[in-house]
């Protein structure tokens, strides 16, 4: 069962970093990372704020866009091309296939954010004043482990996953060379990768009985209803009609918390002081990851088991 997931998993994942889409928006969130160095400039001492806010809200932010294709296309692709047709009649389970899927889905995401990663950590360092030959031998070793691992291996789409993990190292390590904290960051970029996972399953439990494009309206509706979960629990608010007010504080307890994974630097700074506050939160919130993902990934089989190819 594993290595049949497993093959499914890196099937797709060589079949998404092959989409130019995937590309032009790892281009646009990198330009969009380097212009935080110019809006930087425009405040007044608050030069390092104004970066790292802006470059984990746009990690954020297209990370989410990344989850949200991914998940509503690469089901739907397999169908019309009717590559599915060929996988099925073999001794494989359709849940399989499904959890094939959404790891590779998951690795696509994780090489994509630890990627901005690096980009976002290398451009604090930079702002922060590390030095000019650092700064540049940094950088230039990545580039040259790339295109060494491009050429010599014969995968070249499976040389980015080790490449990503390098790359966000040497970028915790500008950090650290910078005096910047480093725990914050990282956890930061984690609880991006695990917002991804969680966003990934809701689009494939929505893939499994529709449309890319309604797919991926539902899944974009979803997450901002999750963004919003703790205002719809408490919203007292005397505009809206009563009945109105209870729809919405049930689809706060069912829709999941994607609020959870967007808890501010601030935040987890100072949860640095209170005896790991900060672990804890990273484990619990995780663990949260993990357990919804389950529990979507279960209802998307059962959907996926019962529709019809013919």
């Amino acid at each position: 069962m594993l290595s049949r997931v497993y093959a499914i998993a890196l099937n797709t994942f060589r079949e998404a970093v092959r989409d130019r889409v995937l590309y032009g928006v790892l281009a646009f969130a990198t330009a969009v990372l380097l212009f935080s160095l110019a809006l930087a400039e425009l405040s007044l001492n608050q030069e390092q704020r104004i970066v790292r806010n802006i470059g984990m809200a746009s990690i954020s932010l297209f990370t989410v866009l990344v989850g949200v294709f991914l998940g509503s296309s690469l089901l739907y692709k397999e169908i019309e091309r009717k590559t599915l047709y060929v996988i099925l009649p073999k001794p494989i389970h359709r849940a399989e296939f499904l959890v094939g899927k959404f790891f590779g889905i998951g690795l696509t995401g994780a090489v994509f954010v630890m990627t901005m990663g690096f980009v976002q950590f290398w451009v604090m360092a930079l702002q922060a004043g590390l030095g000019f030959w650092i700064m540049s031998l940094v950088p230039g070793a990545l580039a040259l482990a790339l295109a060494l691992g491009l050429w010599r291996v014969r995968d070249r789409t499976a040389v980015l996953i080790p490449w990503s993990f390098l790359a966000i190292v040497a970028g915790l390590f500008l950090l650290w060379k910078a005096n910047i904290a480093v725990f914050p960051m990282a956890a930061m970029l984690s609880l991006s990768i695990a917002e991804l996972v969680v966003l990934s399953s809701v689009a494939l439990l929505f893939s499994s009985f529709s449309t890319p494009f309604l797919t991926g309206v539902l899944t974009f509706g979803v997450w901002v209803a999750g963004r919003s979960a703790h205002e719809m629990a408490t919203m007292k608010s005397k505009v809206l009609a009563p009945a109105i007010r209870s729809v919405m504080h049930v689809l706060a307890e069912v829709v999941p918390n994607f609020s959870l994974y967007v808890p501010g630097y601030r935040a987890l700074s100072l949860q640095l002081h209170d005896q790991g506050g900060a672990v804890q939160y990273l484990g619990m919130t995780l663990g949260y990851t993990v357990f919804y993902s389950a529990i979507l990934l279960l209802f998307a089989a059962l959907l996926f088991r019962k529709r019809d190819f013919l």
